[in-house]
């Protein structure tokens, strides 16, 4: 077994999903959580946005205009807003405490 384990790690391979590592862990943080808003009125419905989204949170719709896909999987990198030729989209990290009330209603 511990000869798995060698050779495994001598072909830079990752341990199995179940094993802890050696190395002190650290708990884990939360995730900060981001808005993305979008101005109708100054959006030309171009898709820049959407097609920059690294995390694909953004999606078009039938007539072209970005709509927030999956604000969830946002990790506030801004590239959407800084491609942005209109400056219509804003990206804003949400509050703790904010986080917190929109979770409860």
């Amino acid at each position: 077994m511990d000869q798995e384990a060698d050779s495994e790690k001598e072909l830079g391979q990752a341990p199995e999903a179940g094993t802890a590592s050696a190395g002190g862990e650290h708990p884990e943080t939360p995730h900060p959580e981001y808005r993305i808003n979008i101005f109708r009125d100054w959006c030309k419905s171009c898709g820049i946005c959407a097609a920059f989204c690294p995390r694909q949170c953004l999606s078009l719709d039938a007539e072209g205009a970005p709509v927030v896909d999956k604000a969830e999987r946002c990790t506030g990198c801004r590239w959407c807003e800084l491609h942005c030729p209109d400056f219509a989209i804003c990206v804003r990290e949400v509050a703790a405490k904010e986080a917190k009330s929109e979770e409860a209603d």
